[in-house]
């Protein structure tokens, strides 16, 4: 006579698999917990990796500064150095990875009215009928992403040699402040430090500049 054979039952069967519904899930779920984490640290280190950038961008230019003229429109005369509260119009040196030479550089917010970037325009110096002029050189390039506020300062002396405070807008074109505050609020998950920056060529002296 055979052995009669064991199998499962169903209500068996039902437990198994609610048993393993129940793994998969939790599997699933620290598969899914685990790549956000991924995606989160990688979009911190992006966002850390712009914010070096940008400071170190910003710092080597502003430390090379060149004493050159510049004719804005709306300005009677030319000066060498053009700060408001929202923009920077200087020339100093392009790095040599980016192509070298001398460069006028712009900096403003460009976007739109609840978020901008902070942009860098390029201007190449050329020779024109009249004598020197800048031309366009180059796509602007985006130097800070998702700015919600920015906001420019500036500190040097007065051209009687006077020590000033922070300013809003910088008075004396045809004159170099000594330092450059840079205060921006940014949508990144790297928030932007203030930044105090110096620039190295001192015409504080020269009053006539």
């Amino acid at each position: 006579m055979k052995p009669r054979q064991q199998g499962f039952t169903l209500l068996e069967i039902m437990i198994v698999l609610s048993v393993l519904g129940v793994l998969l899930a939790l599997v699933g779920s620290v598969l899914v917990g685990t790549q956000k984490a991924l995606l989160k640290a990688q979009r911190y280190t992006t966002s850390l990796d712009e914010i070096h950038a940008a400071q170190q961008f910003l710092r080597t230019s502003l430390a090379q500064v060149l004493p050159m003229q510049i004719k804005l429109e709306g300005r009677d005369r030319a000066g060498i150095f053009y700060g408001s509260a929202q923009r920077l119009t200087f020339v100093t040196s392009l790095p040599g990875q980016l192509g070298g030479g001398i460069r006028r550089y712009s900096l403003a917010l460009h976007g739109a009215a609840d978020e901008h970037n902070l942009q860098v325009s390029f201007a190449q110096l050329s020779k024109t009928d009249d004598g020197t002029a800048y031309q366009p050189w180059g796509q602007p390039q985006v130097l800070i992403p998702g700015v919600r506020q920015l906001r420019f300062a500036y500190r040097g002396t007065t051209p009687e040699g006077q020590p000033t405070g922070w300013l809003s807008e910088w008075p004396w074109p045809r004159r170099l402040p000594r330092l450059v505050r840079i205060e921006c609020q940014n949508s990144g998950p790297v928030p932007w430090v203030t930044e105090v920056l110096a620039l190295r060529l001192d015409l504080a002296s020269g009053a006539n500049l």
